[in-house]
């Protein structure tokens, strides 16, 4: 019994890591980007530099030159392009998720 729970935990364990490195390997990184900006605020470039103590802020200069920055509020977004990087954010653009789009 021991060996059939402990080949399904391989198996499953495997296609875990299948699944995060096809991600991982996806046209725009999108697992990157999710974890350099979660939690944090997207800043435009013209805006002045806030004062950041606890590593809130992310400019938008430094993204990838492919993105575009999607708000909760704008129509829905209906052009594809699977190596663009597609950043959501809410009203005070602080990040919700990412996708390639």
């Amino acid at each position: 019994m021991r060996q059939i729970a402990s080949f399904a935990c391989f198996v499953l364990c495997l296609s875990a890591a299948a699944l995060a490195d096809t991600y991982q390997r996806s046209p725009c990184n999108v697992v990157h980007w999710t974890r350099m900006l979660e939690g944090r605020i997207i800043v435009e470039a013209k805006d002045k530099k806030p004062i950041d103590i606890e590593n809130l802020f992310f400019y938008e200069r430094d993204l990838p030159p492919n993105h575009r920055i999607i708000h909760t509020y704008d129509d829905e977004v209906t052009d594809r392009r699977p190596d663009r990087l597609s950043i959501y954010v809410d009203r005070e653009n602080i990040f919700l998720s990412a996708y390639c789009s």
